[in-house]
């Protein structure tokens, strides 16, 4: 089986790349890894024995983030809401209405976010390794203890400041750290991201908390722990736990010696095993949302000072300002009930952006509006939603100053990367809602900068490697047997 062509579907102005391996029964959704260059891996004779298998059993759609690989380059952070899209944007441009998502690594949170907002779109999901927790995320951790969470830490540093030469290999089992199974990571590393891009893309993933979206899954679930000996396993476990149709299981380690590929053997037959079952129903009527809630500050005050008619006329003003927002916005209106709204989009940011522009509008006209941002599961109603998320925003709102926009955590994490800016406004107390929530204030800080569209790292070597698995994959697998080969019998003296 050669190597497949390479197809391209426009995100925001960028060309992201993808291919479609086989045309089996069912189909399957890959989402790599930033180093799981999508040409390179058909050099390696164990992932191609897999994929001529795979292939006769299902319809395969791989493909990488946004910025990486065979994509064009973006200066910026692809946030977890645009990764979610651009995997509904692939399958889409596929012809594909529902699949088996597999997950690797750090994407399993983008995963994990497109089956909670669209269950419909998803049979079974598969999350190879996946946190909860970045190790240097905000609050307490669960699964890390501080010691594992700071190695980790520093393990990521030290990848992503010698770019480029294979570091990504310390991240796994010490069995697969040999030269060239390093060697094979540095060619990977290079012809897949810029330093930059790769310094920002694991600074981000460090940070992220994913714990609410993990809660809101609805579907099928298998969590895999596999050879990522840098996350520890309980902090995998606490990932499949916060699931709820989730099941957990923990692979063999690989033999000492074994290559990239053979270590990925054992995830290829679980996921095989999943696409190939019974589809499972899930409910359309519960997803993933976000909630806006606007609300008139001293309406009444107001209203003794302008009269009834003059009140009248601007509250009408502004809901038709309301109304104009969230439609411009992609949301729905919900309700409107005496000087509040409530609205629901499919992500945070176009929320935040829809609370931002009805501000500014009620400001120019006089009045003073607060609003408040959540993003959790909700449940249709008929024409309306319900749900404790739906609680959770409007006691948020409440919580709000005037001219203020006022948003959970959840929120500020799911934009993280988006440009937008944040205070926290310390730890509140929402009124019937358990626990205890820190909340952030919307700011117009200093937007962060670009990142560098830098040439490629790519030695003239690594071209003819690139060039040879386009035009001769059977040669380079052949090099890349005997490479194992050579580590195997090192291993075994």
């Amino acid at each position: 089986m050669d190597p497949v062509p390479t197809q391209y579907v426009d995100r925001d102005g960028a060309a992201l790349a993808y291919q479609v391996i086989g045309k089996g029964p069912v189909d399957i959704v890959h989402f790599f890894e930033i180093s799981q260059h999508l040409d390179l891996l058909w050099t390696d004779p164990d992932i191609h024995h897999n994929y001529e298998h795979i292939s006769r059993v299902a319809r395969n759609v791989v493909f990488q983030r946004r910025g990486f690989g065979l994509s064009d380059q973006v200066p910026y952070v692809p946030t977890l809401e645009q990764q979610a899209d651009d995997v509904l944007a692939v399958m889409d441009a596929v012809g594909i209405r529902h699949a088996t998502l597999v997950a690797w690594f750090t994407t399993c949170g983008a995963l994990a976010l497109v089956a909670a907002r669209a269950p419909e779109r998803v049979d079974t999901l598969v999350l190879v390794d996946p946190l909860a927790q970045g190790p240097e995320a905000s609050g307490e951790l669960h699964g890390w203890t501080r010691p594992e969470a700071q190695k980790a830490s520093e393990t990521l540093r030290h990848v992503v400041g010698a770019w480029g030469s294979g570091g990504l290999v310390d991240l796994f089992d010490p069995a697969m750290s040999t030269a060239f199974n390093r060697r094979l990571m540095a060619l990977l590393e290079r012809s897949s991201s810029t330093p930059a891009a790769a310094r920002a893309n694991w600074e981000t993933v460090g940070r992220l908390d994913v714990q609410d979206i993990l809660r809101s899954v609805q579907v099928p679930t298998r969590v895999l722990r596999t050879f990522v000996a840098a996350w520890p396993e309980a902090a995998v476990r606490h990932a499949a736990e916060l699931i709820p149709s989730s099941t957990y299981h923990v692979l063999p380690p690989p033999q000492p010696g074994s290559s990239l590929g053979q270590a990925a053997a054992t995830i290829n037959d679980q996921y095989e095993e999943v696409a190939t079952g019974t589809r499972h129903e899930t409910s359309a009527d519960r997803f993933l949302g976000t909630v806006l809630f606007t609300d008139l500050v001293s309406s009444t005050e107001l209203l003794a000072r302008v009269g009834d008619s003059t009140y009248r006329r601007l509250r009408a003003d502004h809901e038709r300002q309301v109304r104009l927002a969230v439609e411009r916005h992609g949301g729905d209106l919900m309700t409107v009930t005496g000087d509040g709204t409530l609205s629901v989009f499919a992500g945070p940011s176009a929320a935040v952006g829809c609370a931002e522009m009805i501000s500014r509008e009620a400001d120019e006209a006089g009045l003073a509006v607060r609003a408040g941002i959540h993003t959790g599961e909700l449940e249709r109603d008929g024409t309306n939603v319900t749900g404790l998320a739906v609680h959770i925003g409007a006691r948020v709102s409440a919580a709000a100053e005037p001219r203020q926009v006022l948003v959970s955590r959840t929120v500020r994490d799911l934009v993280a990367g988006s440009g937008l800016t944040f205070v926290s406004r310390g730890e509140h107390e929402l009124k019937g809602v358990p626990g205890s929530w820190e909340l952030f204030a919307v700011t117009h800080g200093e937007q962060p900068e670009d990142l560098p569209l830098e040439e490629s790292m790519q030695t003239p070597m690594d071209k003819m490697m690139l060039q040879a698995a386009r035009r001769a994959p059977g040669l380079a697998r052949a090099a890349v047997r005997l490479g194992n080969a050579i580590e195997r019998r090192r291993a075994r003296t």
